[in-house]
């Protein structure tokens, strides 16, 4: 038989914060960490997205 585990009291409110924090970490990198080895900054990038634009959308972008 298992031994039931122990619960984690985690709010949701506790686990968004955390979850926020992370992500802010891992996406904020200093232009000279990635920069440094030849490539380009994430920040000299551009992503476009177009959903549901259409053919006319399409060749707009």
């Amino acid at each position: 038989m298992m031994k039931p585990s122990k619960s984690i009291n985690l709010s949701r409110r506790k686990f968004i914060g955390t979850v926020g924090t992370a992500t802010a970490a891992f996406t904020i990198v200093p232009r000279h960490v990635i920069a440094g080895s030849g490539q380009k900054a994430p920040s000299d990038l551009i992503n476009v997205a177009g959903i549901g634009v259409g053919a006319q959308g399409a060749d707009d972008m």
